[in-house]
């Protein structure tokens, strides 16, 4: 589930090619930043990114129905699909946030990530798995997240399992055990490759444009600092 494991394993899909769709070219700094504790339970808090991810994955551990609470951001009409009841919205400059508090099921919220894929998923809910909590609120511009990166902080979406096992998904090039990590990352995007074929229409230029460029992996293992790159065209 987790786009930055899938560059470096060279996996890229429609998930991650829908994470850089916002950048053009330049560095942008702490970026999907990320801290995993390992303690009685694992707790992984992370950057907004991560939304959709964790929803997804922990909504596949619904056996029946979990209650959910949250909202869903985008300038899609959410509620005309009909999924699931909409407990109010709320808008601003073109989005909305559209509120849920109610009881779902697996089904209902992957149809909604499928069919909305762009929104952001700000859900709240608990399985026999782990718990997610995401704050509902816009994540920040591109603009002042790239001018003021040491203001984002992993404090967006927080994951709790017993399941220690699932760190791997998130340190899967740390090897040792730890109590404390922390990972930063910054992307490097050097060049927008547009295919011939799509340069006359803006829309499809930006779906199909592919970027080229490098993540910087910075971590932090109970105070040892390492760092990793890999290149991309995403």
């Amino acid at each position: 589930m987790n786009f930055i494991k899938k560059i470096f394993d060279g996996r890229i899909d429609e998930s991650v090619q829908r994470q850089f769709r916002k950048f053009g070219r330049g560095v942008y700094e702490r970026r999907a930043v990320m801290d995993v504790s390992v303690g009685k339970e694992l707790k992984i808090k992370t950057t907004y990114e991560f939304a959709n991810e964790f929803v997804r994955f922990l909504a596949g551990t619904i056996k029946n129905k979990a209650h959910v609470s949250g909202g869903v951001i985008t300038s899609k009409d959410v509620r005309s699909a009909g999924i699931f009841e909409i407990k109010d919205v709320k808008q601003f400059a073109g989005v909305k946030t559209y509120l849920i508090d109610s009881e779902l099921t697996k089904e209902q919220i992957l149809k909604a990530l499928d069919l909305f894929p762009d929104a952001v998923f700000c859900l709240s809910f608990s399985t026999e798995y782990g718990s997610l909590v995401t704050k509902v609120k816009s994540p920040k511009s591109m603009a002042k997240a790239t001018k003021g990166g040491d203001k984002i902080k992993a404090d967006y979406c927080t994951f709790v399992t017993p399941h220690k096992e699932f760190k791997k998904e998130f340190t899967f090039d740390v090897q040792e055990d730890f109590k404390k990590l922390t990972a930063v990352h910054a992307f490097d995007i050097k060049e927008i490759v547009i295919p011939q074929e799509y340069k006359k229409d803006f829309e499809k230029a930006r779906l199909h444009a592919k970027r080229k460029g490098r993540v910087i992996r910075t971590l932090s293992v109970d105070g040892k600092e390492f760092k990793r790159e890999k290149e991309f065209i995403i």
